[in-house]
C-alpha cells in the first residue's frame, strides 16, 4: 500500500499536505516520543527507509534506520535522497535522512525537515516543568496526555472533585477556605488578566465565602464543581460567576446561579453539571412534576400571581402553592424577583434541550 506521503501529494503538495505533515510530527513531540518512535512514524508516513545519525562522546556517531514495517533495517544504507542537519543551539547534533526507491515525492523535503527539528527536540535537554507550568498545563491542556502528565506531577487523583476560583490577576481572594484547599502541589496561574487558583470542592456542608474584609475586597468567582482532569471545561463559569460578584457578594458561586451560567460565553457546559437542569429533568418524569413546570412557566410569563391563576384558570392561592412547592425543590425562590432570570434561564434551556 502507497504511504500517507504519496496520497497527500497527490491531493495537495503545497498546502493542505504540508500542514498535516506539521501536525503528524507537532503530535509526536506532545506525547512525549522518543528517537525510536520518530524513525517508526517517519518511516510510516513516508513508506521508505529513513534514518539518523547523532554525535555521541568522543566523536563516536550512532547511526540507526527504520523500515516501513517498524522494523530496524538492514545494511547496506541505500542512496540518501533527503538529508537534514539536527541542529540544537548553533552546534549541530547529527542528521536525518530518507532512502527513497524511484522519483522523489513533492513533500519529502518537508518530511526531513520535520524530522530535523523533532529530532532536535527530543534531543535537547530538558529541564523539569514547575508546578506553576503543570498547574497551566491543567487549566490550559493542549490534550489528555497533558491533562493526564499534570495531573500526576501536581500529584492529584484525576477524579478528584474540585472547583476553579477566578479574580483579577495579582488579586488575593481571601477566602476562607484557601490555607486548607489547594490540591495536591497546584498553584495560582495567571491567565488571560485573571489569576485562577484549584481548590479542593467544601461540599454543601462548607460555604466558600471571603474575610469579610472590606479594606481589601477582591471580587472572586467559584466555577461549578468538576472532576481535577475536567477542570478546564468549568473555567468559564468561574470567569461568569466573578462578572455578577458586587460589594453585597464579593464571592459568587457560580451553583447559585443556576441555569444562568448555561448561558455563558465559552465551551459548552454539560446540563448534568447544574443541579437546577437535574431537578427540573426530573419533575418532567411525573405528570405532576409537569404540571409544576408549566405554572412556573405561565407565572414567569405573565409576572403576578392573579394573571397566572387566570391564564391557567385556577384561585390565585394554587399558584401560590405550586410555586411554593417548586421552590422547596429547587431550593431557591422560584418567583422571588431576584431569582427570576435564574429560572427563565432555567425554563428556557429546559424547552431546548
Amino acid at each position: 500500500m502507497q504511504g500517507l506521503m504519496y496520497r497527500l501529494a497527490e491531493l495537495d503538495a503545497d498546502s493542505a499536505g504540508l500542514v498535516r505533515v506539521i501536525d503528524y510530527f507537532d503530535t509526536l513531540v506532545r506525547h512525549g516520543a522518543d528517537i525510536a518512535s520518530l524513525l517508526r512514524a517517519s518511516a510510516t508516513l513516508a513508506d521508505c527507509v529513513v534514518g539518523i545519525e547523532t554525535s555521541g562522546k568522543f566523536g563516536s556517531r550512532d547511526t540507526r534506520r527504520y523500515d516501513p514495517r517498524g522494523q530496524w533495517s538492514p545494511w547496506p544504507q541505500r542512496t540518501r535522497t533527503s538529508a537534514k542537519e539536527i541542529v540544537i543551539g548553533d552546534v549541530v547534533a547529527g542528521r536525518v535522512w530518507i532512502e527513497r526507491l524511484g522519483d522523489r515525492v513533492p513533500l519529502d523535503e518537508m518530511l526531513v525537515d520535520r524530522m530535523a527539528l523533532t529530532a532536535a527536540s527530543i534531543l535537547q535537554p530538558r529541564r523539569p516543568l514547575t508546578d506553576a507550568e503543570h498547574s497551566r498545563n491543567l487549566l490550559l491542556p493542549m490534550d489528555e496526555f497533558a491533562v493526564l502528565t499534570a495531573c500526576t506531577a501536581l500529584r492529584i487523583d484525576p477524579s478528584t472533585c474540585v472547583r476553579v476560583v477566578v479574580t483579577k490577576s495579582g488579586a488575593d481572594p481571601r477566602l476562607s477556605v484557601f490555607a486548607d484547599a489547594t490540591p495536591g502541589r497546584a498553584t495560582g496561574v495567571e491567565i488571560d488578566g485573571d489569576s485562577l487558583r484549584l481548590i479542593l470542592d467544601p461540599g454543601p456542608s462548607r460555604p466558600i465565602s471571603s474575610d469579610g474584609n472590606t479594606a481589601r475586597l477582591t471580587y472572586a468567582g467559584i466555577s461549578l464543581a468538576s472532576k481535577a482532569s475536567e477542570a478546564y471545561l468549568v473555567i468559564g463559569t468561574a470567569r461568569f460567576a466573578r462578572d455578577q460578584a458586587s460589594k453585597c457578594t464579593p464571592v459568587v458561586n457560580a451553583d447559585d446561579l443556576g441555569a444562568l451560567v448555561l448561558l455563558a460565553p465559552g465551551p459548552k457546559v454539560d446540563h448534568v453539571r447544574v443541579k437546577d437542569m437535574t431537578n427540573a429533568v426530573g419533575l418532567q418524569t411525573s405528570e405532576t412534576g409537569v404540571q409544576l413546570l408549566a405554572t412556573l412557566r405561565a407565572y414567569l410569563r405573565c409576572g403576578t400571581l392573579r394573571a397566572t391563576a387566570d391564564s391557567m384558570h385556577l384561585h390565585h392561592s394554587s399558584v401560590a402553592h405550586r410555586l411554593t412547592k417548586l421552590s422547596d425543590h429547587f431550593g431557591f425562590g422560584v418567583d422571588a424577583l431576584e431569582n427570576r432570570a435564574r429560572a427563565t434561564a432555567m425554563i428556557m434551556l429546559l424547552e431546548s434541550a
